[in-house]
């Protein structure tokens, strides 16, 4: 009988630690993606100052400008973690098309504040790289975790489901 309770209190201590070690994996990968919202919301913050400047001194470019505004809302609007990173990357494109259309104008090109928020956009993709990296790796230790035998009992039974890996295009 002493054994049986031992058994009893030794399954319900292994419960106990799989289910906070996986809620604790949960809390990381949450903690990583909002160190990419983070930045992304930077970004989005920086965007109508970057075509304020830009107007000024490229009016003919209203369809670049119109394209980056609604890439900017939907982004703004994205409601999972992979359609954040690709409505991520389609703005970068339509922004990488500024940079080249800003090459055509030496004035603009020079311009401080052009320059500042480029380097500035620039500093959070860097950022926003190294967090995805760090976000896949929370997000793998979490996955073996929760699929490896016999965690993978004991974390379907209380629900923890494996986490989507964010997906990049791979000119990102």
């Amino acid at each position: 009988m002493k054994i049986l309770a031992i058994l009893v209190i030794i399954l319900g201590f292994y419960i106990i630690y799989v289910y906070n070690r996986a809620l604790s994996w949960e809390q990381k990968v949450s903690n990583s993606w909002s160190q990419i919202s983070v930045q992304l919301k930077a970004k989005i913050n920086l965007i109508p100052n970057l075509l304020e400047v830009t107007k000024q001194y490229a009016e003919y470019e209203k369809d670049l400008f119109t394209s980056i505004t609604e890439q900017r809302t939907k982004l703004i609007n994205s409601e999972s973690a992979n359609e954040n990173i690709r409505n991520n990357s389609d703005l970068n494109r339509d922004i990488n098309k500024l940079y080249a259309v800003a090459e055509s104008y030496p004035d603009l090109k020079a311009n401080e504040t052009f320059l500042n928020l480029q380097n500035k956009i620039t500093d959070i993709e860097d950022k926003i790289a190294v967090y995805r990296q760090f976000y896949n790796d929370t997000v793998m230790l979490h996955n073996r975790f929760i699929q490896s035998f016999p965690h993978n009992i004991v974390a379907g039974f209380f629900g923890h489901k494996e986490i989507e890996y964010l997906k990049f295009d791979i000119n990102d």
